[in-house]
């Protein structure tokens, strides 16, 4: 694997810090030449208002990190570090009248794939990729995984 890192920024658990990290990573993407730039600031958006609303990086003295890694030259991983919650990040299916609950399904939608990296001291890391624009997935050969479709079964090309 030849993940290249690209940059990461601490920013206090506050609203105004989704602003923040949604620029920040739009430059470190752009910076790095990749095109996938506004479909990740929506996942960076998503991935820290949940880390906000759910976890205790919403309460006084809370910290987001966000981290950017170009897995290699088809993967872009985001991943968002939180102080921690009881409850575990899932995708679900909310109602027409619900005024939340779409941010991981949007997640779902948008990525290749996301999950859930618990750390130590309470905190944990949830992460998405996303193919960077840069190098079309090989097609043609059934032994090639070219990534996993959101209903969780891989995609062959």
């Amino acid at each position: 694997m030849n993940e290249r890192f690209l940059g990461e920024i601490v920013l206090p658990g506050v609203a105004q810090s989704v602003a923040v990290a949604r620029r920040c990573v739009g430059e470190m993407l752009a910076a790095a030449g990749l095109r996938v730039v506004e479909d990740m600031r929506l996942i960076v958006s998503e991935l820290i208002t949940n880390a906000l609303i759910h976890t205790a990086s919403g309460l006084h003295g809370g910290v987001v990190t966000v981290e950017v890694v170009a897995v290699d030259a088809e993967i872009v991983r985001v991943e968002v570090t939180d102080d921690g919650s009881d409850t575990v990040p899932r995708s679900r299916v909310s109602g027409d009248d619900d005024c939340h609950g779409r941010g991981l399904w949007l997640v779902e939608q948008v990525s290749v794939k996301w999950g859930v990296r618990l750390l130590g001291a309470g905190q944990r890391a949830v992460w998405a990729e996303m193919f960077t624009g840069q190098v079309a997935p090989v097609c043609g050969r059934e032994d090639v995984t070219v990534g996993v479709a959101h209903s969780g079964r891989q995609v062959r090309g």
